[in-house]
């Protein structure tokens, strides 16, 4: 089945699980790519927050490196599910049975600052969490797959920014 077509399910949070296969991750990627920055971002980095059991990982290097830095994870074994000039995105083990998906990205770009400061919006104000799990709830429940749960919660991605 095509990663776009696949089931959105969220299970309650497992922080520590979350946290720990992050950290696996960042270890592997900072041998492979001496000098990247790394973060960890997205539902799983917000603690009791319930989301999709996959980890994203944020990868920040020069803007002019990003598809290269990109080539070199997918050959190292990462899955590259799309490449654009300034953000490219891998899972592992691979698109159909994704555990992690690692964003390759401009450190300190648009792409960079916005991830960090919704990551970091959620873990700081309950408000802010609560609303973006009503709309995360209901878009697991409407969404034909992967791409269509990401469009249902556009909006209030970028409503809450605006207010962070």
């Amino acid at each position: 089945m095509d990663a776009e077509q696949q089931a959105v399910r969220l299970v309650p949070s497992r922080h520590e699980e979350w946290l720990l296969r992050y950290t696996e991750m960042a270890g592997c990627l900072a041998a492979l790519l001496p000098g990247a920055h790394l973060e960890h971002i997205g539902s799983t980095a917000v603690p009791g927050l319930p989301a999709k059991d996959v980890v994203d990982v944020l990868v920040g290097v020069d803007a002019t490196r990003v598809v290269e830095v990109a080539h070199r994870l997918r050959d190292a074994g990462l899955d590259l599910e799309g490449e654009l000039t300034h953000h490219c995105w891998l899972s592992a083990p691979d698109r159909r049975a994704r555990t992690l998906v690692v964003h390759v990205v401009e450190h300190g770009g648009r792409a960079w600052t916005r991830r960090l400061t919704f990551r970091d919006l959620l873990r700081r104000d309950a408000d802010a969490c609560e609303r973006y799990l009503r709309v995360k709830e209901a878009a697991a429940r409407g969404s034909a797959g992967w791409d269509d749960y990401t469009q249902a919660k556009t909006q209030v991605v970028a409503d809450l920014l605006t207010r962070a």
